[in-house]
């Protein structure tokens, strides 16, 4: 077996399945952040007739670290690294656990089966790491420092809102995480069918052509809900000095609806060009790092 995506649990105990997918998530995050600060920022501004504060991804990657300093492209990472350990931990042990169940023998049953299990294991990730995606985000928004830690951020938070304030932008969420989990194990699933089968393992470039490959697809699908997301999560909140007033909006249908009008349907693919440089680059790493970590666990229960 090439791929040792959906199978670990033949040979790794569910522990070290989800030591596997949080390790995956910690050395994703640690990468990838500079990518999902561009992101955020470029889908939160709002533009007028003069246009946003940044041009692109290139005038951010410029103008952020100069008006911010250098680690203002890593903001907000201590609640993105919780986000994507528990993110990681839940999907993978989610998938590993449910995939088996569902595949069937043919390759499309196979597919059908990853889109199923995928979506579920997204489904888990999301809600494990709901309120470390809200913090995460309010940290990344804020121009000026509003929150002192993060402890006060969720002492603030807690103020707005209570335990609800934490799981802001949950259904977009759901709605987005889910099919694109779904997609991403399927076409991952996919395209390491196709490598040949002759290998006992498979290699890293391999894998994270593969990753590439699935991040890059479902992303391009399913990108409009994750700005609505992110959208919600900041609506009505004043700490963004710089980047534009903040809309208050009553849900995902009204918070499409005003975006549209305002801004036409290229709002919905605001920040697109970070966000699929993300998806590509993240989404190769973590399947990557998955594998080779439940490769390293394997040799270590022979050894």
């Amino acid at each position: 077996m090439m791929s040792s995506v959906g199978h670990a649990r033949a040979t790794l105990s569910p522990t070290e399945v989800a030591a596997a997918g949080a390790g995956s998530g910690v050395i994703t995050r640690l990468f990838c952040q500079p990518l999902d600060v561009a992101k955020i920022r470029l889908q939160l501004q709002s533009e007028g007739h003069t246009g946003g504060k940044y041009r692109g991804l290139a005038h951010l990657a410029a103008t952020l670290p100069r008006e911010e300093g250098l680690l203002a492209l890593w903001k907000g990472h201590l609640p993105a690294q919780a986000l994507s350990v528990l993110y990681g931990l839940a999907s993978f042990a989610m998938f590993e656990a449910v995939s088996p169940m569902v595949r069937g023998e043919g390759t499309w049953s196979r597919l059908g089966g990853d889109l199923v299990a995928g979506g579920m294991a997204g489904c888990a990730g999301t809600l494990a790491s709901a309120p470390c995606d809200v913090l995460r985000t309010r940290f990344v928004a804020q121009a000026k420092p509003v929150y002192k830690n993060t402890r006060h951020a969720v002492t603030q938070l807690y103020r707005e809102g209570g335990p609800a304030a934490f799981y802001r932008g949950v259904t977009p969420a759901m709605l987005a995480t889910a099919p694109q989990a779904g997609l991403q194990f399927a076409f991952y699933s996919l395209f390491t069918s196709l490598l040949p089968q002759d290998s006992p393992g498979i290699s890293l470039p391999e894998s994270l052509t593969c990753g590439g490959l699935a991040g890059l697809v479902s992303k391009a699908l399913l990108y409009p809900l994750d700005v609505l997301k992110k959208r919600i999560q900041v609506s009505g909140w004043e700490g963004r000095e710089g980047l534009g007033r903040t809309r208050a909006v009553r849900g995902l249908t009204h918070c499409a609806r005003d975006l549209l009008a305002r801004e036409g349907a290229r709002g919905l693919y605001k920040g697109f060009a970070p966000a699929v440089i993300k998806a590509v680059t993240t989404t190769s790493i973590h399947f990557a790092a998955y594998e080779h970590l439940c490769l390293l666990l394997s040799l270590r229960q022979r050894s």
